[in-house]
């Protein structure tokens, strides 16, 4: 399973792990077949750790999943950031940390351009703008090519619920 970010870089093509994070997966790819994140930009960039987007606030701190909220963290041990281009769902747990649901498969060269814009730095107004790139990249749609999710019919109605098969 997998998609493509167009941005306005290039494009970043995902595999997401539609078998060991299925709620994560689930979410996200209704939320990119709504068009959720079109439009929106990467506002926070931390050269080799991180490039994060998606979030219509543009803060880091907003969004919502299809449920209208938080739901049910899912960890895999296959599932960890322990290298360059995993995709990661934040989770609003205790302990901060990332569900990883997917990994670039291509559009590295995307990816550099994105680690290499400079960002507010030491002169930011706000601390929380450190980070954040000075003109944002911005990811104007979103392809999926296969969902064995809905190929399968299987649906996960409430956020923390057991999925059902149509």
């Amino acid at each position: 399973m997998s998609v493509t970010l167009h941005t306005n870089l290039g494009d970043i093509k995902i595999e997401v792990f539609c078998d060991t994070a299925q709620r994560t997966a689930f979410n996200f790819l209704a939320l990119c077949a709504s068009g959720y994140y079109d439009g929106t930009s990467f506002h926070r960039n931390i050269k080799g750790f991180m490039i994060q987007g998606g979030d219509p606030t543009d803060t880091g701190k907003g969004g919502e999943s299809i449920w209208g909220g938080a739901f049910q963290d899912e960890f895999h041990p296959d599932n960890t950031h322990d290298k360059r281009g995993w995709f990661p769902w934040p989770t609003l747990g205790q302990i901060p940390t990332n569900r990883m649901f997917g990994r670039v498969l291509d559009g590295w060269d995307v990816l550099d351009q994105m680690e290499r814009l400079p960002v507010e730095g030491e002169a930011a107004t706000k601390k929380k703008n450190k980070h954040r790139p000075i003109n944002p990249p911005v990811i104007k749609s979103v392809t999926i090519h296969a969902n064995p999710l809905a190929d399968e019919n299987i649906i996960y109605p409430t956020k923390d619920g057991p999925p059902q098969k149509l």
